[in-house]
């Protein structure tokens, strides 16, 4: 593996991660009872329906499960990206608006 492959793998982490714990809030979501999300919400707070999902550890196998992970894993990932695109140019003990023009 070069360190091209390690460096994107090791950045990626954390958003796989989360898309894994993700996983088990969309099988929460799930097994909730109710009939429109209103109602499954609120049976998300009263009945504990979380405690169920996250008492194995593991990431739900359920497809729709696994599409809220990897939702909710990109859209973390591309909050990020768009986080880091939007950063200024700053040059530090210089006056403000100077960086654009510097070589």
């Amino acid at each position: 593996m070069n360190n091209k492959t390690k460096k994107l793998l090791i950045l990626n982490i954390p958003y796989v991660v989360v898309g894994a714990i993700a996983t088990n809030v969309g099988e929460a979501f799930r097994i909730a009872s109710g009939t429109n999300a209103s109602e499954k919400v609120q049976s998300l707070v009263l009945d504990g329906c979380f405690g169920t999902a996250f008492s194995n550890p593991m990431p739900s196998l359920n497809p729709i499960d696994l599409l809220v992970g990897i939702g909710i894993g990109a859209a973390l990932r591309l909050a990020v990206y768009l986080k880091g695109k939007n950063a200024k140019n700053f040059r530090h003990n210089r006056e403000y608006g100077s960086a654009r023009w510097s070589a």
